[in-house]
């Protein structure tokens, strides 16, 4: 029996260890994009789907790619590719099937999560490692969603809700979101971030700005809000099982409806929203900038933004 609990034992540790995934940046890299809603890109185009997702499946439309700046492989994702045929043809006619020839101009929510490292357990900013054979390749980056591609701007047209697709639950997704395992390992050009592969794309939830002075910035804003599963339907509710979490960085790209209703809203008022969530950078960087002092930052749970991509009405 003791022999038998302790071969668990072993599985369970090495099936732990191959579950974790880790993540080397240049601090120089979150230093520029860690306080950006989006980065630009001059990327070389793998392969590009031949079609978006239908709706039912949330309707973007991929390609993947490498630009050197970012330094990882990444995925590129247009949401609801079917409103932007144009678009669409720009990444299809770029893609060099495996052999790149070309680069196309991209403007996209820099987005790090590890949701598709396919059972790659370490990614490093630098020269391209891996072989890219598809448009989904091992990848912890994406450029999700694009809000301009080419010479085209995309971000009012696709970042709105998606037709006969099912949410996540707020309930369930901010759960699995709040325990998140995360190391930090800094050295003085880089930080390495250890955590865990994890889904949860396109959450329904709602709002309520906590944030007297949202901070505005060239590609958008960024604003503490209060998360809720439903919206409270009195001053009363608002402290019962409905609300989520209580401070929450919110990321609105500019020229989007998310972007318009936000700055419609006043302190305390709700706002009903789809979110797909990102590595909080800004956090990380201060955690390891203050680690020296304070060493329990290093292994406190993974931080999160919400990169708001529509609103429901």
């Amino acid at each position: 029996m003791r022999k038998t609990a302790s071969l668990l034992c072993i599985l369970f540790l090495a099936l732990y260890a191959n579950a974790q995934v880790s993540i080397t940046l240049r601090k120089t890299f979150i230093d520029s994009v860690k306080d950006k809603v989006t980065l630009s890109s001059n990327c070389e185009v793998y392969f590009a789907a031949a079609h978006p997702h239908p709706g039912s499946e949330d309707g973007d439309m991929h390609f993947s790619g490498y630009d050197a700046k970012v330094g990882f492989p990444l995925v590129a994702e247009i949401m609801n590719g079917k409103d932007v045929p144009d678009a669409m043809d720009l990444a299809k006619n770029a893609q060099g099937n495996g052999k790149p020839h070309t680069k196309l101009k991209l403007q996209g929510v820099w987005r790090l999560w590890c949701e598709h490292a396919n059972n790659l357990d370490n990614f490093k900013q630098g020269p391209l490692a891996i072989n890219i054979s598809n448009t989904n390749p091992p990848h912890v980056f994406e450029i999700h969603p694009i809000t301009a591609i080419g010479d085209i701007p995309v971000a009012r047209l696709t970042l709105h809700p998606i037709g006969d697709y099912t949410l996540k639950d707020a309930e369930a997704a901010f759960s699995h979101y709040a325990n998140l395992p995360c190391r930090i390992k800094s050295t003085v050009k880089t930080i390495t971030i250890v955590t865990k592969e994890i889904g949860y794309n396109y959450v329904d939830f709602w709002i309520k700005l906590a944030d007297a002075h949202p901070k505005t910035v060239a590609d958008g804003l960024f604003a503490y809000c209060s998360v809720y599963s439903a919206r409270p339907g009195t001053e009363e509710e608002e402290g019962d099982e409905k609300l989520i979490d209580s401070k929450v960085r919110m990321v609105f790209p500019k020229d989007t409806d998310p972007f318009d209703a936000v700055g419609r809203l006043q302190t305390g008022e709700f706002l009903h929203v789809i979110g797909i969530p990102r590595v909080d950078l800004a956090v990380i960087s201060w955690r390891a900038a203050h680690a020296a002092t304070h060493p329990e930052l290093l292994s406190w749970n993974l931080p999160i933004e919400m990169i708001v991509v529509g609103v429901i009405r």
